[in-house]
């Protein structure tokens, strides 16, 4: 469990995520995750999550405290931990939805990640492609996506997977493809669109590659002062999903 929540290698090889904090442990149920393993400290034990524990039939160890907190990545640790297997999908299953897709190109904060996955789910958009950037299945990538990580379909592709592959799949899926860019761009209210769109977010402090803006139907950029550089990546693909969402009439 401890090599799981800090290593992202054994998470692969395993097949396994860890999930930290009752609340987030039990929507991970709920959302019909398949639940290896379940670790609660003796001294503290969340009667909610165990009467879902109870009627779901998942077992689960008690330990004591010093050992439980030996397992968590929290400096305050919550009173549950569980390994949970992964649920991504291949790339093939995500874009033949045909539904509205976030692409996160290289995005590598972790709290950024999970909160534009939560942003995501909450303007409808349930299709993610992590292409890059920080492990999906970092536990504060899972935290800070407050549950809608276990409720959004999701493919996860390496750097080295080809942007041209890439777009030549989302083309003949009938997508059209929509980059963020600091400058030079639409203003996101003025792109109308339809359904079947890929919506690109890039590196935090590098944006997209010029390729990619260029390989993309419309290019769009959010109007700010100019005392400002830029927008945090969470904060402007928010923007850009509202947008999205208001265009489709949504």
């Amino acid at each position: 469990m401890r090599r799981l929540a800090r290593d992202a290698q054994v998470r692969d090889s395993e097949g396994l995520f860890v999930v930290e904090g009752p609340r987030l442990v039990q929507e991970a149920i709920e959302a019909g995750l398949k639940i290896d393993q379940v670790i609660l400290p003796e001294d503290e034990l969340d009667d909610a999550l165990l009467m879902v524990l109870s009627q779901e039939k998942i077992h689960f160890n008690l330990v004591p405290r010093k050992i439980f907190d030996g397992l968590t990545t929290l400096r305050n640790p919550q009173a549950a931990i569980a390994a949970v297997r992964k649920h991504d999908l291949g790339l093939t299953s995500v874009i033949e939805k045909k539904e509205t897709i976030l692409i996160l190109l290289g995005v590598a904060d972790p709290g950024n990640c999970g909160n534009l996955i939560r942003t995501s789910e909450a303007f409808g958009v349930s299709t993610i492609l992590f292409y890059g950037g920080v492990d999906p299945y970092n536990p504060k990538v899972v935290r800070s996506s407050a549950g809608s990580f276990f409720r959004v379909s999701f493919s996860i592709l390496p750097e080295s997977f080809s942007y041209t592959l890439l777009f030549e799949e989302l083309n003949s899926y009938g997508y059209r493809t929509i980059a963020t860019a600091s400058s030079g761009g639409l203003p996101p209210e003025d792109v109308l669109i339809d359904k079947q769109v890929a919506l690109i977010l890039g590196n935090e402090p590098r944006g997209l590659p010029e390729e990619i803006e260029d390989s993309c139907d419309k290019t769009i950029t959010i109007p700010i002062e100019k005392s400002v550089e830029s927008l945090n990546v969470a904060t402007a693909g928010a923007i850009a999903l509202y947008a999205i969402r208001r265009s489709i009439g949504v």
